[in-house]
């Protein structure tokens, strides 16, 4: 069994080492090998064994299936028990069985068991040996081969548990990729969505004041711009914080969704003097800190859009959280065009690169929602419809329309 553990090389070095041992008790043996008679019949079987050890010593350790150097060993090895009785060449056999049991299924090794015991048993019968040696042969052939087995399957259940570890050791490391690469996703929706909205007021609050200071406008209103300005860094860096604590699952309770969009509402109020119309109906309990959340980022990156793209449009936003709890839950941001004369922001425009709809549809995606945005009457609609009950992550899907 030894052989079962050791590499090509070392087996192949064993296996020659012991047919020059077992040669050896057959050239020394009573009678020995000869031309005439029984020494004649010693010496061709004792070539049959010698030529078939060596096909088998040339094939690997862990070669599948019968061959025929196999049967050869077992016959020849059989015939020379009792040809040869005082030298060692019951070890032929054993080597037969042994290599049928590792090569192949017990049951295919019995059939090379009884070649060589019915080979035993012939040689025993001509040449008048003893049926009690006989029986110990056989069984020790019978032993030497379910001793072989039990180590084959042993050696096979290891090397199909080291299968599974690697397997489950790359199922393991995947998962982590895919763990950070959905963390990394979350931090950078984040991040955009705080950033893009407290930098694109800013950004709008700054213009405001420069334009103004050329024109020499009066101190009070420069002061007025530069106190929003102030206050719109202020709300921003509370978002990051708030933010930052969402990343960290900080159990700090949230504010309400409703509160926060009517805040978002009244910043772009006061930023752009813009009529914005605000519908929330429903039962707004079902505005779980997730849902919430999620709406909430919505309604905030459509409003930065609008100030980017249609600055001073009027803009219409309808919640729907409804009632029954299998109803679902339904948002609609729209924007008509511009006034006339404004242009959208070229440095806001500048800025945007897409994360925004990318944004809101892996949040949806979250959700297993829908997210819906186009072009609506000159201006731009998004709507966003959340299932009352999220599913399991792997059956979540989103669909994002862009016009």
């Amino acid at each position: 069994m030894l052989l079962l553990s050791l590499g090509n090389r070392s087996a192949t070095a064993i296996r020659l080492a012991g047919l020059a041992l077992i040669s050896w008790t057959v050239i020394h043996g009573k009678p020995a090998p000869g031309t005439t008679g029984r020494p004649l019949l010693i010496t061709v079987l004792f070539a049959a064994v010698v030529v078939a050890w060596l096909c088998w010593t040339r094939w690997p350790v862990r070669e599948r299936g019968l061959s025929a150097d196999i049967y050869v060993l077992a016959a020849a090895g059989g015939l020379l028990i009792g040809a040869s009785p005082t030298s060692a060449s019951a070890a032929f056999v054993f080597v037969a069985a042994v290599a049928a049991a590792v090569r192949a299924p017990l049951e295919r090794a019995v059939i090379v068991i009884a070649i060589g015991a019915l080979a035993a048993a012939a040689s025993t019968i001509i040449y008048d040996r003893g049926a009690l040696g006989l029986l110990a042969y056989v069984l020790g052939f019978v032993a030497a081969a379910l001793a072989a087995s039990n180590a084959r399957q042993s050696i096979e259940r290891a090397e199909q548990a080291e299968v599974l570890l690697a397997q489950t050791q790359r199922s393991h490391e995947e998962q982590l990729r895919t763990a950070r690469l959905e963390e990394s996703t979350r931090i950078a929706r984040e991040i955009h969505d705080v950033l893009a909205h407290t930098l694109a007021g800013l950004t709008i609050q700054l213009e405001a004041t420069s334009a103004l200071i050329e024109n020499g406008a009066d101190r009070d209103d420069v002061l007025k711009r530069v106190r929003r300005a102030h206050q719109l860094a202020r709300e921003g860096l509370a978002e990051t914080r708030r933010a930052v604590g969402a990343l960290r699952a900080d159990p700090r309770p949230a504010t309400p969704a409703a509160a926060d969009i009517q805040a978002l509402v009244s910043d772009y109020r006061s930023a752009s003097n813009a009529k914005v119309t605000v519908t929330i109906d429903g039962n707004a309990d079902r505005l779980s800190d997730e849902i919430g959340q999620t709406l909430v980022r919505v309604v905030q990156e459509s409003l930065t859009n609008v100030r980017k793209h249609a600055p001073g449009a009027a803009v219409t936003i309808e919640l729907h959280a409804g009632s029954a709890p299998a109803e679902a839950l339904e948002l609609i941001v729209a924007n008509g065009p511009a006034p006339d004369g404004e242009a959208g922001h070229e440095l806001l425009s500048r800025s945007g690169g897409g994360y925004g709809l990318q944004g809101m549809r892996e949040r949806a995606e979250a959700l297993g929602g829908t997210v819906e945005t186009g072009p609506d009457d000159g201006g731009w609609r998004v709507r966003i419809r959340v299932p009352a009950t999220t599913p399991v992550p792997s059956d979540r899907s989103a669909t994002v329309v862009a016009g």
